[in-house]
């Protein structure tokens, strides 16, 4: 189950160097039982895959933010959202040290072509391309992905029947 945040937690109060940020993901899974992730390039020019989703705005809930992104990036309406689990991360991010609370959704409805307005979107928030991966291919993944357990995460959750079709 989900913990609650505190508000007093000081593990969410700034940092000296360290930005703190709050996130909500998204794990979109096929019928096939296959995953989206989206690439992205960092100004180094490394690439690496991560889960759709993104930062909190101003008064928004995890579960608005996830519902929201999924509109944004993946051009759905996320009535189906399920909370999976929350993690912690620090990372660089554009020369600073970031560190985020994450809150992870499993969606539960079928992802479309995506439009034009969706790719648009896409492009802004720097993702390169979409691709599905199996739990398998990310358990070998030559590649950089994050969170680094996601394969481990993934065979930790029971995917109801008939998800994302």
């Amino acid at each position: 189950p989900l913990r609650p945040l505190s508000i007093v937690d000081p593990r969410y109060f700034p940092v000296m160097g360290v930005e703190t940020r709050r996130a909500s993901r998204i794990i979109a899974v096929d019928r096939e039982g296959r995953v989206l992730l989206f690439q992205f390039a960092r100004a180094s020019g490394e690439r690496y895959w991560a889960t759709p989703g993104g930062g909190l705005e101003e008064g928004e809930s995890f579960e608005e933010a996830a519902a929201r992104e999924a509109r944004e990036e993946l051009g759905v309406d996320a009535v189906g959202l399920v909370p999976l689990w929350e993690r912690t991360a620090e990372f660089p991010f554009a020369g600073r040290s970031v560190l985020q609370r994450e809150k992870y959704f499993l969606l539960l409805v079928p992802i479309p072509e995506f439009s034009e307005a969706v790719l648009a979107v896409q492009r802004e928030e720097g993702i390169s391309k979409p691709r599905w991966w199996t739990v398998g291919e990310l358990a070998h993944a030559q590649e950089t992905v994050f969170p680094e357990s996601l394969a481990a995460l993934l065979r930790g959750i029971r995917i109801p029947p008939g998800a994302g079709s």
